[in-house]
């Protein structure tokens, strides 16, 4: 008993040095002492815990190694485990030798420290990898922060675009491949000691690091050294998108209303019963509406209308949909996780100053806004001030009855405003009129986008032609009321454009948003002759915003432009930011 204790606590006291070793591997005082790649440390280092542990373990009497054969059944184990899961096992000549080594290495060294528990380890670790593989090889990406993001956010409906044949048969081969592994561990190492498992990682882990000392330090990539290299990597992904996900609700729920401060509305006096609608849209491009040049006719009924104001160059402020909403509701500046101060948000929704100037508003979404997660509670709060809110149980056309109703319920010359966000052309493309089916044939779902390219465009366009009618059908609800109506998309979707497919934070972790074509999206202000006549303020400030539409605008604008739209007085205006105003400034942040 005596013995096992201090075999344990041996190889715990060697772990605890090992972890502090690797800590300090980037110190300058370790690179001028020994002029060698973090990984050459470790080449000299394992094997002297591995002589120290050989020794100790003949002072034991315990095996100082593993047997012959339980060696060769690991070293089968990792070859099959870096040709199945590992994603650049083949990526260069060498890599392949120094990963095998290195996973000798940790399955020896879990097994040690956990024994029987490392199974759950590599249950999940396999899933994980599974999953890389099948994003990489599909939509060009690896797990990131951004992707781990977007699957917390992620709906049902979301989840069932990714939950292809092919991808449902993929995670079934890796429970399948787990389970094998697992039980090839427990046959092979269960009555091995902890000291010899520790040895032998000890010495694959340096016969890996030593023959990455053979190849120039230029060409080395962390990923010669899969799984330990994922490991970091994974955790980093998981711990930054939690980070975001929680930074992101504090900032929001944080902010004062702006309604706290004196406001006052110069244009309505109450009475006048106008309608309006801010819409913050779903993944619509601004490149794939014909309003905007599209060689395809995706937008038919807005080409036809002559009281529109487009905007053809307005840049997302994030590719997240919450980030955007905050930049576009609040006065924030672009992304709100920008370092600089005067890009962060200093006061709450808009929404809020239009509540206590006496407007009613309404709140419609969509199916997803039941989830409860950074979602819900952020746009929970940006519109809290709602005096009801929908949600369209079907698709995004089924809210228009639910506007009818309000409008015939409220009471009579009541100024009232809709804020709608609903999927639209949010991934997976199901929105579109089944019945005529404007562009066809059409693939919804992501199994291998870039084989389907035409279908899958094809189905993202018809969900754009399904939104125009959109726009029709709540115009048409309004009637001779007189309306503005707001409309800007949250982020834009990857179709094979930049080399990635799916949605707009799913591309590649080294990719900028704003260097990507994904960053454009449609903004539009569409209104009628009875809002225009309504006041003079109104005629002048829509002319002025149509004299500023060809400017680079963006999120940061809506804000402002409300405001200054309506003559909303409150000290948080800013007319450089007013697209209705001729000190306006247009956008000068990163494009691509």
């Amino acid at each position: 008993m005596f013995r096992w204790v201090k075999s344990r606590l041996f190889l715990l006291v060697l772990l605890l040095l090992l972890a502090a070793f690797m800590a300090c591997k980037g110190a300058y005082t370790w690179r001028v002492a020994f002029e060698l790649p973090w990984w050459g440390y470790g080449a000299f280092l394992f094997p002297l815990l591995a002589a120290v542990g050989i020794w100790l373990a003949r002072r034991l009497n315990k095996a100082a190694l593993p047997s012959a054969g339980s060696l060769w059944v690991v070293f089968i184990l990792a070859v099959a485990l870096d040709c199945a899961c590992n994603l650049f096992a083949f990526a260069v000549p060498w890599q392949l030798h120094l990963s095998v080594f290195m996973t000798m290495a940790v399955l020896c060294l879990l097994w040690a420290v956990f024994r029987a528990g490392a199974m759950v380890f590599w249950l999940v670790f396999l899933v994980l990898e599974i999953m890389q593989i099948c994003g990489y090889l599909q939509y060009g990406t690896r797990i990131n922060s951004l992707v781990i993001a977007e699957i917390l956010e992620a709906s049902w409906e979301d989840a069932l675009a990714y939950l292809t044949f092919t991808n449902l048969g993929m995670l079934a081969l890796s429970f399948v491949l787990g389970i094998l592994l697992c039980w090839g561990l427990r046959r092979t190492l269960c009555r091995q000691n902890s000291l010899s498992l520790f040895n032998a990682a000890c010495l694959f882990g340096s016969a890996s690091l030593l023959f990455a000392l053979l190849i120039p330090p230029n060409r080395v990539k962390q990923d010669f050294f899969w799984p330990v290299s994922e490991l970091p990597g994974l955790y980093s992904s998981v711990a930054e998108a939690l980070t975001i996900n929680e930074a992101t609700i504090n900032i929001v729920e944080a902010l004062t209303s702006p309604a706290d401060q004196p406001c006052r509305l110069h244009t309505l006096r109450g009475g006048e019963g106008v309608v309006l609608v801010v819409h913050v849209g779903e993944s619509i491009r601004a490149d794939r509406m014909s309003l905007n040049g599209y060689e395809r006719d995706t937008t038919p009924w807005l080409r036809q209308q002559e009281r529109l104001i487009n905007f053809p160059d307005c840049i997302s402020a994030a590719c997240d949909t919450c980030q955007a909403q905050i930049a576009m509701l609040t006065d924030a500046r672009r992304d709100i996780h920008e370092k600089r101060p005067e890009m962060q948000p200093r006061t709450g929704s808009v929404l809020d100053l239009f509540d206590a100037c006496g407007f009613d508003i309404y709140s419609f979404f969509g199916r997803r806004c039941a989830q409860k997660l950074k979602y819900d509670r952020v746009v929970l709060v940006l519109t809290q001030r709602s005096k009801q809110r929908f949600n369209a149980p079907g698709s995004p056309w089924t809210a228009v009855p639910q506007m009818q109703e309000v409008l015939q319920n409220s009471v009579k010359g009541k100024n009232l405003l809709f804020f709608i966000n609903n999927e639209g052309s949010h991934t997976p493309f199901e929105h579109y009129d089944r019945t005529n089916i404007p562009f066809a044939p059409v693939a919804a779902n992501f199994e291998d986008p870039s084989s389907k390219a035409q279908e899958v465009n094809n189905a993202y366009d018809s969900t754009i032609h399904y939104t125009d009618e959109f726009f029709r059908r709540v115009a048409e609800a309004i009637g001779s009321r007189p309306f503005v109506y707001l409309y800007v998309s949250d982020h834009g979707e990857y179709l094979g454009h930049d080399g990635m497919w799916g949605r707009a934070a799913l591309g590649e972790s080294h990719r900028a948003y704003h260097a990507t074509s994904g960053c454009r999206v449609g903004m539009f202000v569409l209104y009628n002759e009875a809002f225009e006549k309504l006041h003079p303020h109104f005629a002048a400030a829509l002319q002025q915003m149509r004299a500023n539409a060809s400017q680079t605008v963006a999120h940061e604008h809506l804000f402002h432009t409300l405001l200054g739209l309506f003559r909303l007085e409150t000290p948080h205006y800013n007319p450089s930011l007013d697209l209705t105003s001729p000190q306006v400034q247009p956008y000068d942040g990163p494009t691509p």
